[in-house]
């Protein structure tokens, strides 16, 4: 039998610069805490984005800091950029580098957290009243914007040399929880919410799980093939029941794992998960908590403390690649 033909692709990475020079007139009358002004907007890598400035801080309790951000304004829009907030010498007429990000990040217009990037302690307001950036009660605060674009390409090889599909035993299982829980005999009660599951895919990925579900078996009422035992489970909130279960059938975590959380909300978070997998046993994941909590909480700096651990091969992950999982 003929193998189909074989299919390559290539992912192309390129940026798109954009600059913009926004000048702030009258300077002086807007010095206000929780006062913010906005340029116009202008396209770069086919968004919109805007400058917004905040002379006297952009949060409570930095009154001595100015504030500058870039937003993504077009709604709904998500990318990834670098960016570079200056300021222009009144004298000169050239900008020096203040804030800068040197590897892209990611901008989600429809995420408050995620929509403008930039420095909350951007500059002193007295650094800046004394640097020849404010003169004439006038300031021009500059942004340099690349936007990281990325291009698929595919071309096709001759017949007879392709290889087979990469493994997606994690991406069915994920499926059948996720999705459509096909089959699910046991039930799980979590202040008040409900979570269905397979104990034959429990018992294999969790040894606690496995001696408290081997004494007892699938409760049937009638003829509904639905029905299951139901286990109460205290002491655990429901994201984070459901966070272990994504896990326990997916080995991965969920894309959304830190959502819109602040950061004291993230590092609770991550402590209860990190209660979860060692009460069930589940030291591969008690491990990543415990990495997580090393380092600084968003999903783009756990998927980079992951990978980095793995490729030093540390003894506690081994080879294991963590990886971010959409969650339904």
């Amino acid at each position: 039998m003929a193998l189909p033909a074989n299919t390559k692709s290539t992912n192309t990475t390129e940026t798109v610069r954009g600059e913009h020079r926004f000048d702030i007139d009258g300077y002086s009358g807007k010095l206000r805490a929780g006062r913010v002004v906005t340029s116009e907007t202008f396209a770069v890598g086919g968004l919109d984005w805007a400058i917004r400035y905040h002379p006297a801080a952009a949060e409570v309790g930095d009154e001595e800091y100015v504030s500058v951000f870039v937003k993504l304004v077009t709604p709904n829009a998500r990318a990834w950029a670098l960016y570079d907030l200056r300021l222009v010498d009144r004298a000169t007429g050239l900008p020096r580098s203040v804030r800068r990000r040197r590897e892209p990040v990611a901008f989600d217009a429809s995420k408050a957290r995620k929509r403008e990037r930039g420095s909350r302690l951007f500059m002193t307001v007295s650094e800046l009243a004394a640097s020849p950036y404010l003169r004439d009660d006038r300031l021009t605060v500059e942004c340099v914007l690349d936007v990281v674009e990325t291009f698929l390409s595919e071309t096709t090889a001759s017949p007879g040399t392709a290889e087979p599909p990469p493994p997606d035993l994690s991406r069915h299982l994920g499926a059948l929880l996720l999705q459509t829980p096909v089959g699910a005999d046991v039930s799980f009660a979590v202040q008040g919410e409900t979570f269905r599951a397979h104990r034959v895919v429990l018992a294999a990925r969790s040894p606690v799980l496995k001696a408290e579900l081997s004494g007892s078996a699938p409760a049937k009422e009638d003829d509904d093939d639905d029905a299951s035992e139901v286990v109460a489970v205290d002491g655990m909130a429901p994201p984070v029941f459901k966070t272990l279960l994504h896990f326990v059938y997916t080995d991965t975590l969920p894309e959304d794992l830190l959502g819109d959380l602040g950061r004291e909300e993230q590092q609770e978070f991550v402590r209860d998960l990190l209660a979860g997998a060692d009460r069930y046993g589940m030291d591969r994941l008690k491990k990543i908590c415990e990495l997580v909590l090393r380092k600084p909480l968003d999903a783009k700096t756990v998927a980079a403390a992951l990978d980095q651990h793995r490729h030093c091969q540390c003894q506690a992950l081994g080879d294991g690649n963590v990886q971010f999982m959409p969650s339904a």
